[in-house]
């Protein structure tokens, strides 16, 4: 049987291609085969072989080389976005890196490029990053031209400029709707918009794309000049990323804005679903890194499911009912992965607010025309309401448990067989039970517990986070920096309750996201040292133990406390350090799993070492202390300790080059076996009383 969506079977043999695996031997064969079937006349299957084909050559193409860390280089790029803030830094993305300046640059007004000069190496995430710390060392060269389209932009944006002092807010609204920049809007108000699960309103972006294309389509529809308007559309599917910048939303709507106008200039007109599948194939052939990309599937999975699912199933005076169950069905489980949040009614407050974005947009775009208060006035109105329907929303919000890989590709994958394969009610009910399944998947990966005592070192980056667990108990020892949300890494382990959080000491490696911890997940003890206890992360700590009424225990030496069947014991050095006071008060426990005994050192130095080398008991399991520095584990304090398991917490190619090579080389004497979070990612132990196992684990994208 033919699909009635022709573009459907190739769509899903790219997908199969690029995630299968095969070598490019492999693809050489499925190419001959696509050959041999146009031989035999056999075109739309030799087009899904084809796919399928380019798809594996696409996976296996060589990556380009990692840069070598910390060199010193002069940049060239051209300039697409402004500065925004980030703390104290000053962040500008341009291709192929993302400049941080640690002072305040001078604007930018028309220039064309920048040239900087800074130290290049590689974050976390594997992109390029470069440091500059003088005024000296930027500088702006060239001009846009007046018939570049990014030099409108730019004009446009400076002219709003003399209003930013009295409407921060506004402008900062004005610019992201009409002009594709978000660089002035406040965290509190994306924040807003991301609880209400409308985030994706907000920003210049497909949908406003749609909407100024079928505003063309319309006018001059309505003047009888349907050619001029499909040959319009595909110049403004052209202009449209040259004027906002080639971001993927802009890219995903032109694509499909172009397509539709070219089968109609071509007089092949096609379906909606058609195009849905055709320009998704065309997006991932031309960037095939969006597949995983939370935006690219929240589109097509949110266009999807309106043409799939709510189209054949809407009937009656409830219509709307169909088109918000299939987007909520198809929406969540993908929200619940890349967010780990879900608005109840999310489909619903989209569908409120969008007439009311749309009204802001119009008002942006006669602020971008005519700059003056009044109409800014009116931007903020209409903000204030968006803010006052986001909250009803975020009222019924909250933070869950994501669902694994394995469920959205069994899920997903199901839907888009569906999808190829059957049709009217039958695939849109197919479709509908396919993306059930990684939301239920959530519910269930939500409510697990572990069965036996479980030690786990979360990769948080550069920093620590230690979480103990035994049935029905749960212990977590340090969280990590603010941005390492280790509570929707708890969320993912079925943690919804904590006995207790500890705070080893107040660097924000180990503190930062232990607020955001205490916010989100039930708490019923902060441990904390009263030495060194002072600072920034020190006072958000505190604000939201107060805030959620958790009781605080100053932790003394030779403290003691049970935890369902894990004891645990803390350690304090008499001494204060000159050298690194606040490492070296870090908080010492000792704790038992199952017959194994766990010491767990933060950020201790070597002068801490020394003094507690004659009190520690022999550990089977030793977390290394100071994520690997050469300023700690000395030979007598391993000598003490004389663990057979090493763990170490910290970052892939981090500033510090933590783990140092001499502690590495002194763990390898004393044949110690080395884990390590950013080689092996997170790290579980678990025992049986008898034997430890040691797990690796890849956790959700954060």
């Amino acid at each position: 049987m033919h699909s009635d969506v022709p573009a459907a079977p190739p769509l899903i043999a790219y997908i199969a291609g690029l995630t299968c695996g095969l070598s490019a031997r492999e693809a050489i064969g499925l190419a001959a085969i696509a050959v041999l079937l146009i031989l035999l006349k056999r075109a739309r299957l030799s087009l899904i072989f084809f796919c399928a084909a380019l798809g594996v050559m696409n996976a296996v193409r060589p990556r380009p080389p990692a840069e070598p860390d910390d060199r010193f280089v002069v940049i060239e790029a051209r300039i697409d976005r402004d500065w925004s803030r980030r703390g104290d830094v000053s962040v500008l993305r341009v291709q192929p890196v993302t400049i941080y300046a640690r002072f305040e640059p001078k604007p930018i007004e028309m220039e064309k490029s920048i040239r900087v000069q800074g130290l290049l190496r590689q974050n976390d995430r594997g992109e390029l990053t470069l440091t500059v710390k003088s005024p000296r060392l930027l500088e702006y060269r060239g001009m846009l031209s007046k018939l570049d389209p990014a030099g409108w932009n730019r004009a446009l944006a400076n002219r709003l400029r003399p209003f930013v002092a009295a409407f921060p807010a506004e402008v900062g609204l004005v610019e992201a709707l009409a002009l594709g920049r978000g660089e002035r809007l406040a965290d509190a108000i994306r924040d807003n918009y991301k609880r209400g699960g409308t985030y994706h309103l907000l920003v210049f972006s497909g949908l406003q794309i749609a909407f100024a294309a079928g505003l063309i389509a319309l006018l001059l529809r309505s003047l009888h000049a349907p050619r001029a308007s499909d040959w319009l559309l595909l110049v403004f599917s052209v202009l449209a990323p040259l004027f906002i910048g080639p971001t993927a939303s802009v890219s995903r709507a032109s694509i499909g804005i172009g397509l539709f106008a070219i089968s109609r200039i071509l007089k092949r007109p096609t379906t909606l679903e058609n195009l849905w599948c055709v320009a998704a194939l065309v997006q991932l052939i031309l960037a095939p890194g969006d597949l995983t990309d939370a935006a690219f599937q929240l589109t097509y999975a949110g266009a999807g499911s309106l043409m799939f699912i709510g189209k054949p199933l809407a009937a009656g005076r409830k219509r709307w009912l169909a088109y918000a169950l299939g987007a909520e069905c198809a929406v969540t489980p993908l929200t619940l992965f890349h967010f780990h949040q879900y608005a109840l009614g999310g489909s619903i407050t989209t569908l409120l607010l969008t007439p009311i974005i749309f009204a802001m947009l119009v008002a942006s775009a006669l602020v971008c025309a005519l700059p003056c208060a009044a109409f800014l006035h009116v931007v903020g109105l209409l903000h204030r309401l968006c803010t006052l329907v986001n909250g009803c929303s975020a009222a019924v919000a909250g933070w869950y448990a994501a669902p694994t890989v394995t469920s959205l590709v069994a899920g997903f994958g199901a839907a888009l067989l569906a999808v190829a394969f059957l049709r009217g009610r039958v695939r849109a009910l197919a479709i509908l039970a396919g993306t059930i399944v990684p939301s239920i998947v959530a519910i269930v990966v939500a409510h697990r517990d572990v069965v036996r005592p479980t030690l786990t070192v979360l990769d948080v980056g550069q920093g620590d986070s230690i979480l103990m667990r035994a049935p029905k108990h749960a212990v977590l020892i340090d969280a990590g920096s603010r941005y390492a949300n280790v509570f929707a890494l708890l969320l993912d382990r079925g943690v919804r309750r904590l006995d207790a959080v500890v705070l080893t000491h107040v660097h924000p490696d180990h503190c930062g996201g232990m607020p955001d911890v205490m916010t989100h997940i039930s708490v019923g003890e902060l441990w904390i040292s009263p030495r060194r206890f002072a600072g920034d992360c020190a006072q958000r700590l505190l604000d939201a133990a107060a805030a959620e009424l958790v009781p605080i225990h100053l932790v003394r030496d030779g403290d003691r406390k049970m935890f369902g069947p894990m004891h645990f014991r803390a350690l304090l050095t008499a001494r204060t350090f000159k050298r690194a006071a606040e490492n070296n008060s870090s908080i010492v426990l000792t704790s038992r799993l199952g017959r194994r005994t766990i010491l767990l050192t933060g950020d201790i130095e070597r002068e801490t070492e020394s003094d507690l080398a004659g009190r520690i008991p022999r550990a089977d399991i030793l977390k290394v202390a100071h994520h690997g520095s050469r300023s700690s584990t000395t030979a007598e304090f391993l000598v003490a300790a004389s663990p057979r398991i090493a763990l170490i917490s910290c970052g892939r190619r981090n500033l510090f080059g933590h783990p140092h090579r001499e502690v590495i080389r002194e763990l390898q004497r004393h044949r110690i076996q080395i884990y390590r979070t950013d080689i092996n990612r997170s790290i579980e132990v678990d025992t049986d009383g008898d034997h430890l196992f040691v797990h690796r684990q890849i956790d959700t994208p954060q």
